[in-house]
Parts: C-alpha cells; sequence; structure tokens
C-alpha cells in the first residue's frame, strides 16, 4: 500500500465516525446532542483505554460486559488519566461533558443550556484547539470545543496502535541463584535438570506440573549463570544447554 493510501486509512480510522457524528450532530436538540457526544466520548475512551492495554480477555473484561470495572464513563475518565492517556485540561473537559449529560439525563423536567448549573459547566469548557473562531453561543461552543476533543481521543487511539505504545509487561518472577565457583555452579545445574528430567518420565498429575515448573525454574538459573560467565566459558555453557534441551519435556500448559 502506498504511503498517501495509508495516510488515507489513517485518516479515516481517526475521522470516519467523527464525520458521521458530525454530521448527526446538526439535526439534534441540546438534549440529544450532549447525550450523542457523550456516549460517542465513552466509546472513544474505551477503545482508546483498550488500544494501550496488554491485549487479551482480561482487557475486554475490564471494559465490556455487566458490572465492568470500566464500563462507565466515570471510570473510564479516570483510568485514562491516570495511565496517561488524556492530559489534565482533556479530563477536566471530559468530566464536565459528563456532569451536563448527567443533568440532561437524570432530570424529568424540561433543561436546556440556559440552565445555571449546566450554563456554568459550559462556559469552564475549554475552547477548541482546532479552531480560531470563537463561539458566539453556548451550543456552537459545546460543538467546537468537543468536538476537537473527541478528534484528539480518537488519534491518540490511532498514534498508541501506530507507534507500538501500548503498555509493556514489567513483571518479573524471581529466580534464586546458584552458589559456588562457576564449574561447580555449571554441575549443580545440570545434575539438578538430569533429575528432574529423569523424574518426568513417569511424573503425571500436579507433580508433572510442579516438575516442568522447577525445570524452567532451574533452566533459568542456568541461563543466569551463562550470563555471568566469562565470554570465554558461555560456549561451554551453551553446549550444556544444548546437551540438556535435546531430551527435555516440552512444558504443558
Amino acid at each position: 500500500m502506498s504511503e498517501a493510501k495509508n495516510a488515507e486509512a489513517d485518516k479515516d480510522l481517526v475521522f470516519g465516525n467523527l464525520n458521521r457524528l458530525s454530521r448527526i450532530l446538526g439535526q439534534l436538540d441540546e438534549r440529544g446532542l450532549i447525550l450523542a457526544l457523550a456516549a460517542f466520548a465513552e466509546e472513544a475512551l474505551g477503545d482508546l483505554i483498550e488500544a494501550f492495554l496488554i491485549s487479551g480477555d482480561p482487557a475486554k473484561r475490564l471494559l465490556e460486559g455487566f458490572n465492568a470495572p470500566l464500563g462507565t464513563f466515570s471510570a473510564r475518565i479516570m483510568m485514562a488519566y491516570s495511565l496517561g492517556l488524556v492530559t489534565k485540561r482533556q479530563r477536566a473537559d471530559l468530566d464536565r461533558l459528563r456532569r451536563i449529560r448527567n443533568e440532561f439525563a437524570h432530570n424529568w423536567e424540561p433543561t436546556s443550556f440556559s440552565d445555571r448549573k449546566i450554563a456554568d459547566h459550559i462556559k469552564a469548557l475549554h475552547f477548541s484547539s482546532m479552531d480560531d473562531h470563537f463561539p458566539t453561543s453556548p451550543i456552537e461552543k459545546v460543538r467546537t470545543s468537543l468536538g476537537s476533543l473527541l478528534v484528539e481521543l480518537r488519534s491518540t487511539t490511532n498514534q498508541i496502535t501506530k507507534r507500538g505504545h501500548q503498555a509493556k509487561l514489567i513483571g518479573e518472577h524471581l529466580i534464586a541463584g546458584v552458589v559456588g565457583e562457576l564449574h561447580d555452579q555449571i554441575a549443580i545445574c545440570r545434575k539438578r535438570l538430569v533429575e528432574i528430567a529423569e523424574e518426568l518420565e513417569s511424573a503425571c498429575g500436579e507433580r508433572r506440573r510442579f516438575l516442568l515448573q522447577i525445570r524452567h525454574q532451574w533452566e533459568g538459573k542456568l541461563e543466569i549463570v551463562r550470563l555471568n560467565a566469562p565470554k570465554e566459558r558461555q560456549s561451554e555453557i551453551k553446549n550444556v544447554q544444548a546437551e540438556l534441551n535435546a531430551w527435555n519435556i516440552p512444558p504443558e500448559d
């Protein structure tokens, strides 16, 4: 695919849904406008968080399904900010949108942008970062300020995916070292791995699972020995690793 086509695809990914939303917004009254913007922002935050998290079922379950921890607008705002995915300014405007949404959604009486509480939230919104035009009405400020905010959210999601800025695994398992001189360390590791391999030939069930884990740990110890060894001795340890691996039983998950 050419660079021009790639750029066009990226543009559609970022702006496709926004363009459709913009066409809809012009036909909505104040209540419909806020509910549509809030629903889109909530979805955009979910996509942003999911793009950043380590992919898999745990991430999806955080965001989707009954009683999902990040299933609400409020929770997504807080999580996106805590992960550094939105700025302090963006968080503030998202929270104002959420509060305005709640005023419309939870009030059975007629509600409008002229109501004091809603008017204060709209006044507090930051002006659009993408428009030099001064909004002359509350509805225009809502459209321009929150419209640019939604573009920023979609753009950030796209950049995370495009540049590989997802969360990285930083957890680790600790492995105890092997004491003694280098030749003693190699001998200890080799002896223990041979013992484990021999026992694995007849082991089953929980005992087998335990031995596979212990074998993995001792393989890690031998690798640490190799990494800490002088360069001229590392090939010797590699040969031991190759010899042991030749008859190792594949791990089971």
